[in-house]
């Protein structure tokens, strides 16, 4: 068997938002006044390990898309930076909070993210993008019975914009590997489990899993390393800070494209790796994608 590696809301004022407990949720637009998010924290994933009781988990693709928080009357990034929709996309989505994706479709990562935060929409280019809902943003239920009302809302708008990610039971840990192998098969990122009983809840916790057959993580561009021989006069690689202030060079991945033109000094990287060294840095790190959203 291979192995894979409060909700609180803060503008000019500090706001928890709170639901309705009962079937009839609370408007998410009373609740949402401050016309300045400063901070959204959202609910993170931890990898999944083998010893994780997969029966009390329903499993999901994961998107490789930009992560979005609908407040029910404006999207935000997961760091509340206001996106800057057209009204045409957003027109049916319910005034209830939902999380969840923008995406394009499995490869499309770039094109997300140029068309999500352009502070001037392009109308086109936000023809070819889906809200992906995949949660009700509501701390005071538990997440099977949030995916019963995520799946009403949905089905009771008339927009074409928003859509359902589908959550399904998980049989036994061979059928969750057959469907990650089915999904990277299809240049998909990988799986998402959430755990049935529990409650929408910032910070990381394994509520919330990820499988993949990779693991990735994210740096800070911190300097360049000159590039040597066939990358003479350009980058050879990025100087990156990751977690804990640890620092190493990521060059692998680069397209000569971004060794002439790299990742400008503060921007945040996504890099993908396998396992540690003995010094507790990422191995066989190689670089990904610029992940402005992060920011």
């Amino acid at each position: 068997m291979r192995r894979y590696s409060t909700f609180t809301v803060i503008g000019s004022a500090c706001l928890t938002l709170s639901f309705s407990a009962d079937a009839n949720l609370e408007s998410a637009s009373s609740l949402s006044n401050n016309s300045a998010w400063g901070h959204i924290s959202l609910p993170l994933a931890n990898d999944f390990q083998q010893d994780a009781d997969i029966s009390q988990y329903w499993y999901s693709e994961k998107l490789d898309g930009i992560r979005a928080f609908w407040d029910g009357r404006q999207l935000f990034t997961r760091n509340g930076m206001p996106i800057m929709a057209p009204t045409w996309f957003t027109k049916g989505f319910p005034d209830i909070a939902l999380d969840g994706e923008l995406w394009a479709g499995r490869g499309q990562f770039s094109q997300v993210q140029r068309t999500v935060l352009d502070k001037s929409p392009n109308q086109p280019d936000w023809r070819f993008i889906r809200f992906m809902a995949f949660d009700v943003a509501d701390p005071k239920m538990s997440f099977e019975y949030r995916y019963r009302q995520l799946k009403k809302l949905i089905s009771q708008s008339n927009s074409e914009y928003l859509e359902l990610v589908q959550q399904k039971p998980i049989n036994s840990q061979d059928f969750l590997y057959q469907n990650l192998d089915s999904v990277e098969a299809l240049k998909g990122e990988g799986i998402m489990l959430r755990k049935l009983d529990s409650f929408y809840t910032a910070g990381r916790s394994d509520d919330l899993l990820k499988l993949k057959s990779f693991q990735d993580d994210e740096a800070i561009v911190i300097g360049y390393k000159k590039g040597k021989g066939r990358n003479l006069g350009s980058v050879g690689s990025l100087y990156v800070e990751w977690k804990q202030g640890k620092r190493f060079y990521l060059g692998s991945g680069l397209s000569d494209q971004q060794r002439r033109d790299p990742p400008a000094l503060g921007e945040k990287v996504t890099f993908r790796f396998n396992g540690y060294t003995s010094s507790g840095l990422p191995r066989f790190a190689r670089f990904i994608q610029v992940r402005n959203d992060a920011i």
